[in-house]
């Protein structure tokens, strides 16, 4: 009986094994298959541009190339078709937007930073597609851009003899120099009492750039525990073992002063991850401790959103080492996530994985130093980490070092942003640093950085749709209702462009009264007008509602980084100013116009029927102005832009007479020379809000993009004509008036008739070119000078099947040395980027 007890036994063992394995495969195939579906219902896009420079005098261009990937593979994304870009001032108010198509992920163009949009200042230029707005800022890639000016205002009449330095002051707050923020973060994010367990800290100055600190850790009796010390970066880590119910402390022996911080207070009770990341290791060790409550959890690693590793881990189980192949993950930012068995997150740790696998860009130059306007030549040769030949798509630029200063150690690339940015919350100073001939220091480093800065962010409410679709190509889209809101099925739908090329298109609607227009070259700023009539060709009384673009949010991002902030940055944009300076004198002495020096005149509005003459005003926006901010209402222009425009009231008696006032002046809004009073009739006089209400009806209907101008009339020269032509010049003394010029000149009526509806879809660009000079023995001795700043740009440089490509161009008149950037993908999901030196001087 005791063999067949202990074969029974044995067979019930592994009868349980086998339950148990199949439980766990049942779980991992689950678990797999809904963290897959995130990528079917919420698939992430990661962008990237690459620009010339990032600092720019007014009248220059601004060049980008456009590299859009899918998030899981880092392959061309085939999710969206069009790109948004957009320049913001700092309050976030789009100076220019254009969308651009993509072919292959990729694509490219410039923004003319004309001097009449473009005053010295700070500005945001952001990148995004539509689909990108379902997932948050992280998923918009934007750049501080600063545009400094070297033509000085001439001086107002009681300036003359006041003498004025230009300053350039890029912190908004006075604050103290000294101070110091330092934060400590536990692995995993609790401090948990009786395991040892590494703390990482951060530790930044007043500007929010990293600063270098150590000290000791001490207890509540100030015995000391561990030192501490972070790296250049303000960020490092140290283990220590805590005990119960003791407090902790860090004690700073440098800089001076720092207060003594407290570290967060230790827990009884909770999980934690323990990962030991080894340079010189291929596996990971991932130590689990688990002070909770016996249950079943899984260990998952993931990248990109893609699992590479789970395992299950028994209820019971205090704690468990488990070792990991590096080899499971891709290159870049990857997690440990530990969680329970309703797949809840506990606990969490990311890391770096490189598995040096980026595109190795070699460039060859035609000689080793160049003379003034002289012919250069680059060779480049791409290949794999395999040595193998590479074919793909690369962007070129190649700056002046005299007037940018390029930190090619440190700054962004694309490398570094595929890989680290789009993973991170917040900004990381010096990102390209941490890639770039990557060693056992920057392996440490890039931990400390995960430890302080990493987060998830491929979770997502699979019962969560997104809001906005991704978009494949330009369409029109909308909806047709009746005067009961009911969609109009079969509704024959007309689109009409207004301006030329003239193109006209129709369709009808589905049953739920939704159209589309889509297979039509995209037109820089295009204008349609949509009519719709019902399935019988009638006009009736139809509403049309076009699926207009939603701009993404906007999040400033502090300018405190690199060239923002940076001592030696400071000094090349005042080289760049001199530059600019040096090459204006020059030309003018040759009797040469470089930049017209505009004289400051009033602004004209055409086609105005202002009564005192276009432009005699006190405020006065022309179409420039409007273009900035296209799709802002008439009410939203006057308040931004008109001080003093406020709601008043008047009166005694209830209820109080509500009206739009100009300081203590009573507004009256004239359109197209037409007094929209004429038309209000009052039906309520109960109401003292009904005349304001009436006015505010017309402020909301207009748009920027559907006026010409804006003219503000309050001091008495001005409103005297408007008194004596719209109002009873005995009663209305208090009076200001608006005039507005709208495109259409028919006066204070809707925009559109009933069944029309006026469209201006986004502007598509106009397919800008780089010019480069090309000097030959006739035109070297031109005496206009050339100081390029962007000495060359080509967004598009293709490698052949050997890998190869060339580029040539000719340098400038600025002795010196030029940086060669270069960036590129192979569509395969690797990237490549790569720096040179060229000097410029005479040959020996």
């Amino acid at each position: 009986m005791k063999p067949l007890k202990s074969l029974l036994i044995s067979l019930s063992i592994i009868l349980l094994s086998k339950s148990l394995v199949a439980q766990q495969q049942a779980f991992s195939t689950k678990f797999i298959k809904e963290y897959d579906s995130i990528s079917s219902v919420a698939p992430r896009e990661k962008l990237y541009l690459q620009l010339d420079r990032t600092v720019f005098t007014p009248q220059d261009t601004l060049w980008f190339k456009a590299y859009l990937v899918d998030g899981k593979t880092h392959a061309f994304s085939k999710i969206s078709g069009l790109i948004y870009f957009e320049m913001l001032d700092v309050k976030g108010n789009p100076i220019q937007t254009i969308c651009l198509p993509t072919a292959m992920g990729i694509t490219w163009g410039g923004f003319a930073l004309k001097p009449e949009l473009y005053k010295d200042n700070q500005y945001t230029f952001r990148a995004y597609t539509n689909w990108a707005k379902n997932f948050g800022d992280n998923y918009i890639f934007k750049q501080n851009i600063q545009i400094v000016d070297y033509i000085e205002p001439e001086p107002l009449p009681d300036e003359i003899n006041v003498t004025k330095t230009k300053t350039k002051t890029f912190n908004s707050k006075n604050q103290n120099p000294k101070e110091i923020d330092v934060q400590f973060l536990p692995e995993g994010g609790k401090l948990i009492a009786e395991i040892h367990q590494k703390i990482a800290f951060k530790a930044v100055n007043y500007n929010g750039l990293g600063i270098k600190v150590k000290g000791n850790i001490i207890d509540s009796k100030g015995n000391t525990i561990t030192p501490f010390e972070s790296n250049d970066k303000g960020m490092g880590y140290f283990s220590m073992f805590a005990e119960p119910n003791e407090s902790y402390s860090a004690k700073f022996d440098s800089p001076e002063p720092v207060k003594n911080i407290n570290l967060p207070s230790s827990k009884s009770s909770g999980t934690s991850i323990q990962l030991n990341n080894s340079y010189h290791l291929d596996s990971l060790a991932v130590h689990i401790n688990l002070k909770v409550q016996p249950q079943e959890v899984y260990l998952i690693g993931q990248s990109r959103g893609n699992i590479c590793f789970i395992a299950r881990l028994n209820a019971g189980v205090k704690s468990k080492t488990i070792k990991i192949a590096k080899s499971l993950f891709p290159t870049g930012v990857a997690q440990i996530l530990l969680v329970d068995i309703n797949k809840k997150p506990l606990n969490e740790r990311s890391f770096f994985i490189y598995r040096n696998n980026e595109l190795q860009i070699q460039p060859v130059s035609s000689s080793n130093i160049y003379t003034f306007r002289d012919s250069v030549s680059i060779n480049l040769n791409v290949q794999n980490k395999d040595k193998k030949p590479v074919e793909g798509s690369f962007s070129i630029a190649v700056t002046d070092d005299n007037q940018i200063k390029k930190d090619s150690e440190n700054w962004n690339n694309i490398i570094s942003h595929m890989l680290l940015n789009s993973d991170l919350k917040g900004e990381i100073e010096s990102p390209g640093y941490y890639i770039q001939n990557f060693n056992e220091q920057k392996h440490n480093d890039l931990e400390a950085l995960m430890l302080t800065q990493a987060w998830v962010n491929y979770n997502w409410d699979l019962t969560k749709k997104p809001i906005f679709e991704p978009e494949k190509d330009f369409t029109i889209s909308g909806k047709v209702t009746n005067i009961t809101n009911k969609a109009i099925d079969k509704a024959q739908i007309l689109l009409l462009s207004t301006r030329k090329p003239l193109s006209i298109a129709s369709t009808t609607t589905n049953a739920n009264g939704e159209f589309l227009f889509k297979d039509f070259a995209p037109m820089d700023s295009a204008s349609y007008v949509i009519q719709a009539k019902n399935s019988k060709g009638k006009v009736g009384t139809l509403n049309i509602e076009v699926n207009d673009f939603k701009r993404a949010p906007f999040l400033p991002t502090p300018a405190k980084k690199n060239h923002l902030d940076n001592p030696s940055s400071e000094v090349a944009i005042d080289s760049l100013i001199a530059t600019k300076k040096q090459e204006n004198d020059i030309a003018f002495k040759s009797g040469i116009s470089l930049r017209e020096v505009k004289i400051t005149g009033k602004k004209i509005v055409k086609d105005s029927k202002n009564l005192n003459g276009a432009g005699n005003a006190d405020v006065v926006l022309n179409e420039e102005d409007l273009e900035r901010v296209s799709k802002k209402t008439l009410y939203d222009l006057i308040k931004e832009n008109v001080k003093g425009f406020r709601e008043a009231t008047k009166g005694f008696k209830t209820p109080r007479i509500h009206y739009f006032a100009i300081n203590e002046e009573s507004l009256n809004l004239i359109i197209d020379g037409i007094n929209v009073d004429f038309f209000f009739n009052p039906i309520d006089p109960g109401n003292g809000r009904e005349h304001l209400n009436f006015l505010k009806s017309y402020m909301d209907l207009y748009k920027a993009e559907d006026i010409k101008g804006i003219e503000v009339m309050i001091s008495n020269k001005n409103t005297n004509n408007y008194i004596n032509e719209y109002t009873d010049p005995f009663t209305a003394s208090n009076s200001a008036f608006v005039e507005v010029t709208t495109k259409a000149g028919y006066g204070p009526h809707f925009k559109t008739a009933d069944n029309m509806f006026k469209y201006k879809p986004p502007t598509y660009g106009d397919n800008k070119i780089f010019y480069s000079p090309k000097y030959n023995i006739n035109n070297k001795s031109n005496p206009k000078p050339d100081f390029r700043t962007t000495i060359y740009w080509n967004p598009n440089l293709m490698t052949d099947a050997n890998g190869e490509g060339n580029i040539s161009f000719f340098s400038a008149d600025k002795k010196g040395t030029y940086t060669v950037s270069i960036e590129g993908t192979d569509f395969n999901g690797n990237f490549g980027f790569k720096t040179m030196t060229l000097n410029i001087g005479e040959k020996k």
